[in-house]
């Protein structure tokens, strides 16, 4: 087990989480709402994002006070971001952004993170992409079942991919690279 889960993080006090908070938008004030409820209050904070460490499954969770539109599935403002450890090829890193936009993939700290408007969406689009990696869908199959879902944003039946992640994210999967000689 990683020794930092062990940590034991120092948070932000109510009084501080509640006036910044007063200053938000209506959508992202509920969704940090949800987050204070889930996981506590946040370890930093700023004006225009909360930040939460090991709040398992994930390794980082930030919310922003103002998002990015995005229109896959559906025209919705991704404000939640959401990052874990995995270990990922450069092939599927090419698959994972064909797939969305949304997951942004750093493997020198063998991070990936997704950038949606809430947990489930970025637990939905995690595991589709867990299964690019693994070989199991294509970057197209995968963008054909975020943009058919229409489960994903409405809780109508129960929905593995959304309702929790379907791996284990792999502790230290960073890749410090190396040096390889160029071809003449």
């Amino acid at each position: 087990m990683d020794s930092r889960l062990n940590l034991k993080l120092d948070r932000i006090n109510q009084r501080g989480v509640s006036h910044i908070l007063a200053h938000w938008p209506k959508r992202s004030h509920r969704l940090a709402e949800l987050l204070i409820h889930s996981y506590g209050r946040p370890h930093e904070a700023t004006p225009s994002m909360l930040i939460w460490y090991y709040n398992s499954p994930w390794k980082r969770t930030v919310l922003h006070r103002d998002g990015a539109r995005h229109n896959v599935p559906r025209p919705h403002v991704d404000l939640l971001e959401q990052t874990i450890d995995a270990k990922i090829s450069p092939d599927a890193c090419t698959q994972i952004a064909t797939f969305d936009g949304s997951i942004v993939i750093d493997r020198t700290r063998g991070e990936m993170t997704a950038y949606c408007q809430d947990e489930d969406a970025n637990t939905f689009i995690l595991n589709l992409a867990h299964d690019i990696v693994l070989g199991r869908k294509t970057a197209g199959e995968a963008r054909e079942i975020l943009v058919d879902s229409d489960d994903l944003l409405h809780h109508v039946w129960p929905n593995p991919y959304r309702d929790e992640l379907q791996f284990d994210p792999t502790i230290q999967a960073g890749d410090s690279d190396r040096v390889t000689a160029e071809p003449n």
